[in-house]
């Protein structure tokens, strides 16, 4: 950039002004130093926002934890990421295919290349279990055009952020498998890849604008990551929270107890998806799947 300038106040003082020859040669340097930065600038801001994500991500589980040891519960409203299609009958949220021609999908497709997602039913038991750990009602995703107008996918019949009980029946999304009409579907055991087995039979919920810790100024904004709002890929930009196993989801009877698989680190163990977990054993993801600390995706045997 010296030279430049050096080059620029040769060329004033030497004719008075610029002719077209010499406006041309300035403006080709210039262009071949942006060439040169631009992939550097871009590297630095991808790599800003990963670690706003982990900050995001560590401050979420952090306040999350502190409300549960203040309340006693869990914040309330949390987002249900699910879409009604008709009356009483419910579909998973649509994943992105990673290509902006054609429009949003609701989920990335790195959570769900990392998270084998499954439509739950949930039993009597469940939704009691729920309500002891404060979820008594959840707010239904419902992705349409009217929660952004580049929405590709099948729309809702309610509106977005219903407010519904949870009850026998309610459905939310499980990662490995779940019950629905058919009985147990275990979509972990076909998609091989999970980002760790101890995430298997547990309920996801978002962080959405109407959670509790949002409305109660815990948190600034809508608790929304800064590299999904760079994306024309998918609609939920925000953080998930992955609850605690429940023991009435392993007490309902899965197919699968037990799974061996492998990371590539070279680890290979084998996980009961029976044990039990404590009611702080949460964890909180970005919307493309992230962790803190990074988690390698594990490889079912």
């Amino acid at each position: 950039m010296r030279g430049l300038r050096k080059l620029l106040h040769s060329l004033r003082a030497s004719t008075g002004g610029f002719t077209l020859l010499e406006l041309v040669v300035v403006l080709a340097i210039m262009g071949f130093l942006v060439a040169m930065i631009a992939p550097r600038l871009a590297g630095v801001v991808a790599g800003a926002q990963r670690n706003a994500d982990d900050t995001n991500i560590s401050r979420l589980l952090q306040a999350t934890s502190q409300f549960q040891e203040r309340t006693g519960r869990l914040p309330a409203e949390m987002t249900n990421l699910v879409s009604e299609t008709g009356p009483d009958e419910y579909q998973g949220l649509n994943v992105s295919n990673n290509n902006p021609a054609d429009g949003k999908e609701a989920l990335s497709a790195e959570l769900a290349a990392s998270l084998p997602l499954h439509i739950h039913l949930l039993s009597e038991a469940e939704a009691a279990e729920l309500a002891r750990l404060g979820i008594t009602e959840v707010r239904n995703l419902n992705p349409s055009t009217a929660v952004d107008p580049l929405f590709n996918g099948v729309p809702a019949v309610e509106p977005t952020l219903a407010r519904v009980p949870v009850e026998a029946g309610t459905p939310v999304l499980m990662i490995g498998g779940g019950f629905d009409a058919g009985g147990w579907a275990d979509s972990f055991v076909a998609d091989r890849n999970i980002l760790h087995p101890t995430l298997a039979y547990r309920i996801v919920l978002g962080f959405g604008q109407d959670s509790e810790l949002v409305t109660a100024g815990q948190l600034q904004g809508a608790a929304i990551s800064p590299q999904g709002t760079q994306t024309d890929n998918y609609v939920f930009n925000n953080y998930l929270l992955v609850l605690p196993r429940l023991a009435s989801t392993i007490a309902r009877g899965p197919n699968v107890l037990e799974i061996t698989a492998s990371n590539a680190a070279g680890q290979q163990e084998t996980f009961d998806l029976t044990e039990q977990q404590g009611n702080f054993e949460l964890t909180v993801l970005s919307p493309e799947g992230r962790t803190v600390p990074p988690a390698a995706v594990w490889t079912i045997q």
